[in-house]
């Protein structure tokens, strides 16, 4: 069986033009890497620390994304403001 589809992609092979050929044969080679190193991925995950470095991220900044985001996030951030208020005012 397998060398009648090697014998369809051979077909379908010569019926490419030929400057088409290298297009053709990136395609295939990025299928190729892409299945024959898809087992041999590790199941860990290595840190990001050498992509970040020692860079601090504001915690602000989180919290506006979420408020802009998700309206839970707003509601929350709204109740938590009122009630800070009111404790201050007492």
């Amino acid at each position: 069986m397998a060398t009648t589809y090697k014998q369809k992609l051979f077909g379908e092979l010569n019926a490419i033009p030929e400057e088409l050929l290298p297009r053709f044969y990136r395609i295939i080679h990025a299928l190729c890497t892409e299945f024959t190193h898809a087992g041999a991925e590790s199941k860990t995950r290595g840190s990001l620390k050498g992509i970040w470095g020692d860079v601090k991220i504001d915690e602000s900044v989180f919290t506006e994304a979420k408020r802009s985001l998700f309206k839970y996030e707003r509601e929350i951030t709204a109740k938590t403001q009122s009630t800070q208020r009111k404790s201050k005012s007492i």
